[in-house]
């Protein structure tokens, strides 16, 4: 019997590295194999702009160790992708190399692509959806605009939750004033009022879970847009020692949820979007999905 079509993708994120191998179609796809290490790459470029020392030898004996990995699964495909951190990062390009020398073809995303990838994502996996979708990851925050299945425009903005944090720190109303002149020149942001905004990235699960464990509900499912005040509020009510005991959110992403939540605050309050859901299909999936064509 012929065995399945294997596809390999490694991420390589501003928080993480990840490699997961998908069988089964690529608009459904199984996950077969995922391996995820928090290297904290992007730690150093928003203090010095700079990876950081301890995460790039973090991340290269990780990937080593995935390459090794990728040999003994021959994947039919392979897609070995960085985000943000090394994009901005003034020594990204030698840490591409130095990735590349482990047998890895490691690619650069510009925000447009990583913002098409996650937009592919969400469409295969909740068809007929419209609206934003917007990736949040360590180093930044990628907009799209998905209608009819297809993904009609992107942008990439520096709100990734490790910049929001050094947003926020300048004084109470920033990130939402930040958020406002970002999108002010985008018009076609206004087509999505009264539609969905898709959330991708560990940073949104997390807040989901703290959602739900705040107001009940089912993980995953869509919620007003206007209950973004309350979860906002609920967060910082919490705390980071009370959040960090709710299933589903880590100790790394519970120092983070202040800040996500104040983002996604700002964000559903400038697009005057309807709903809010959170999809568990992202970057990867949407990488997988375009490879379709």
């Amino acid at each position: 019997m012929k065995q399945e079509a294997r596809h390999a993708i490694v991420d390589i994120g501003s928080n993480s590295i990840r490699l997961v191998v998908f069988g089964g179609s690529r608009r459904d796809p199984r996950v077969l194999y995922d391996d995820k290490v928090i290297a904290g790459l992007g730690r150093g470029v928003v203090a010095r702009g700079k990876l950081d020392r301890a995460g790039i030898g973090l991340a290269l004996a990780t990937l080593k160790r995935f390459a090794a990995l990728i040999r003994l699964v021959r994947p039919d495909s392979l897609r070995v992708v960085a985000t943000a951190a090394v994009r901005d990062a003034t020594n990204g390009p030698q840490f591409l190399e130095q990735v590349r020398a482990l047998g890895l073809p490691a690619e650069l995303l510009s925000g447009e692509q990583e913002a098409q990838a996650s937009a592919w994502g969400v469409i295969a996996s909740h068809p007929g959806l419209r609206g934003l979708v917007a990736d949040l990851g360590g180093g930044s925050l990628e907009l799209a605009r998905i209608a009819d299945d297809q993904v009609h425009d992107c942008v990439s903005f520096p709100f990734g939750v490790m910049r929001v944090a050094a947003i926020r720190a300048e004084g109470r109303g920033r990130i939402r004033k930040a958020v406002k002149e970002a999108l002010a020149p985008l018009g076609w942001i206004d087509q999505a009022r009264g539609e969905t905004l898709a959330l991708v990235g560990g940073s949104w699960r997390a807040l989901d879970a703290a959602r739900v464990h705040r107001f009940g509900g089912v993980r995953g499912e869509p919620f007003p847009g206007r209950l973004t005040r309350d979860l906002k509020a609920a967060v910082r009510e919490l705390g980071t020692h009370r959040l960090v005991a709710i299933p589903g959110v880590s100790a790394g992403r519970a120092a983070q949820l202040e800040h996500a939540a104040a983002l996604l605050r700002a964000l559903v309050a400038e697009t005057r979007v309807a709903e809010v859901c959170v999809s568990n299909a992202g970057l990867r999936e949407g990488l997988l999905f375009q490879g379709r064509r």
